[in-house]
Formats: structure tokens, sequence, C-alpha cells
């Protein structure tokens, strides 16, 4: 006999229950943020480390694979060389700024009688000259530099997570045979489903952390081309705030278009910049991210939305970047549960829930018992 509704039945102590649950996760993670942050971007960093492991493992040496250790240090030193690089890069591309900070605004003046020109009232241009001139941006520059630095300082919280998260690996399917020890249909299901939500799961982040990338490069090669000043700061903002949506992509436009405006002190320099770095994100978001991930997350506008704006209140920009990521996650771990199957419908994009690389029908987890 079908089910009238996938909503369960909820009594009100049921929902008592579960709006503290929820106000306590809320309290949680924004009093213990300083633990649950790294957490979740060791979880990442865990993932990504996997998909290498796992393209390692195509490699043969005479007909047979690297060893599982082998490939999980390679892939796990290959990671971190590549964070300490970026932070490396990022924090000297900064500094740079902060040295020739007092030049650029000096070239800026110059924009001023464009200004002048277009919106022709005096008033208004003294005014945007007073406001520029009160902000201290060498300033800004500095403490960006030392957040970095402090980021860099708690990233070794991050990289213990990530290598118990390793030597975990080869143990975690020692304790789920122990959790079944007959090992029977409810084993076999219980596998079946762990291996589905793994997949879904490491197939969206690494088909995203790909579309960044490609993104990123492409508008590094541009940036380069219009001779526009570190350009691998600007990329890597495109390739961070992609995981963004909507609003991520075009605050990664305007940083080097305005950028470009005060090193040059010309304002059509601010549309070409900005123009061709838009013109990357609309091709790729709407053409080729389509084709490589389908539904992408599968996740409803208002839902991200309503992601964005509750985990960015939590975590702030770092919420932020980690809202899709991490809603996308529990919607695919809720579809495999037939008791919150239902959220997971409201959460998605048309209430299909499908497995995000093949595109079939996602297979709840049964709690059916052996015979």
């Amino acid at each position: 006999m079908k089910k009238e509704s996938l909503i369960p039945k909820a009594t009100s102590q049921s929902i008592f229950f579960a709006l503290a649950s929820f106000a306590l996760m809320i309290v949680g993670l924004i009093y213990f943020d300083n633990i649950f942050k790294p957490f979740v971007l060791a979880i990442l960093i865990w993932f990504i480390i996997n998909q290498i492991k796992v393209l390692l493992g195509k490699i043969r040496i005479r007909g047979k694979s690297l060893p599982a250790f082998l490939r999980s240090t390679l892939a796990f030193v290959s990671i971190m060389a590549v964070l300490y690089l970026i932070i490396e890069l990022l924090i000297i591309n900064i500094e740079g700024i902060a040295e020739s900070m007092p030049e650029y605004l000096k070239n800026f003046d110059r924009s001023y009688t464009q200004i002048e020109t277009m919106i022709n009232n005096p008033n208004f241009t003294k005014q945007i000259q007073q406001y520029i001139s009160q902000l201290n941006l060498s300033g800004m520059a500095t403490s960006v530099v030392g957040s970095l630095s402090g980021f860099a300082a708690t990233s070794a919280i991050v990289l213990v997570y990530v290598i118990f998260f390793l030597m975990e690996d080869a143990s975690y399917r020692v304790k789920f045979e122990k959790l079944f020890p007959e090992k029977g249909s409810q084993y076999n299901k219980f596998m079946q489903n762990m291996t589905s939500i793994s997949d879904s799961i490491r197939y969206y982040i690494g088909s995203m952390t790909a579309i960044s990338l490609t993104t990123g490069t492409i508008s590094y090669i541009i940036l380069l081309i219009m001779g526009i000043e570190y350009a691998f700061l600007w990329a890597f903002l495109v390739f961070v705030l992609n995981f963004i949506p909507y609003i991520g992509p075009l605050i990664s436009s305007l940083f080097p278009a305005i950028f470009a405006v005060i090193t040059t002190g010309d304002l059509w320099q601010f549309v070409y910049v900005f123009a061709a770095m838009e013109s990357v994100q609309i091709i790729i978001g709407n053409f080729v991210q389509p084709m490589v991930m389908g539904k992408g997350s599968n996740l409803s506008p208002i839902t991200v939305i309503v992601a964005l704006a509750f985990w960015g209140m939590i975590w702030g920009v770092v919420g932020m970047i980690l809202a899709v990521p991490v809603t996308s996650v529990m919607v695919i771990i809720f579809s495999q549960i037939p008791s919150t199957r239902w959220l997971a419908v409201i959460l998605s994009e048309k209430g299909n829930l499908s497995d995000s690389k093949t595109g079939k029908k996602a297979k709840p987890l049964s709690n059916n018992h052996p015979n």
C-alpha cells in the first residue's frame, strides 16, 4: 500500500525536540566555531585528497597500481604543498599592494576629472574624493595580510583533522563490519547507501572545484593579457568566490575592475575589465557548468539564498563559501534516509532527488531488517 505523504506524522513532543535540537545546533555552531570551521574545511580537503588518490590509482606500474598508503601520502603532500604555496603568494601580493597604495591613490586622482565630466556635479565629485581620502586602504591591506597569517596559523588544526581522517580511511570499513557481524542484507544495503552518499558528495565537490579552478585560470590569463597587476590575487578570489552563488561571481569581477581604475586612473578600465571577467563567468556558469554537473547542487534558489544568509550569519565569509557545499551534502544525506527524505524534497530544485553523477533516482536508506 502506497504512502499518502513522505512527511512523517509529528507530535507536539517531537516538534519541540526538533526545534530544541535545531536551536542547540545553532548555538553550538556559533559558540564552537573555532572547532567546527576547521573540521568542515578538513572534510572538504579530505574529499579532494581522496579524489587525487582515486586518480593516482589509475597509474599502473608493471600492471599494478600504487599502494593505498603511498597514494594517500602523495595526495596529502601535494595538497599541503599547493595550499602553502597559495598562502605565500597571497601574502606577497597583498604586501605589494599595501606598499604601492600611496602611488595608486595618486593615479586615482586623475579619474576625478572624468567623473566630473560624466556626472557634471562638482559637489558630488568632491564628496567622493573626501570619502576616498578618508579610507585607510594601506591599513586595510595590512590587516588582510595579518588575517592570512592568522589563517596560516589556525590551518595547523585543519592539518591535524585531515591526518586523522586519512588514518581512518583504512579502518572505517572494519568498524562497519563489526556493526553488522552477520553481514546480511542489512549490512549490504547500508554499505551500498554509504557508497552512494560518498560518491555523490565527492562528485559534487570535485566537479565544483574543477569548474572554479577553470574559471580562475581563464580569468588569470585574461588579467595578464590586460596588464592588470597582481593577477594571481584576483584569480584566486575568482576561484574562492565562485563557490558563493549569485553574489560571488559578481564580487570577484568587481575587485580587479576597481583595482584597474585605482592603478591607471582611467574609468573606462573598470568597464573593460569587468566586462571581460563577467563574460568568463557567464559562459562557464551558463554553458560549461550545466554540461559538467547537470543540475549542479540541485538546490532551489530560495534554499541557496537562505543557506547563504544562515551560514554567513554564523561563520561570516567562510560560512558563505561553505554554504552551498554543506547544504548540498545535507540534501544528499537527507535523501538517503526515509525519515528525512521529505526535507530533501523541499530543499531540492524541483523535488527530484537524483544522483548527481549518474542522474539515476536516489535510493533511500532502508530501515527494513533482514528476514
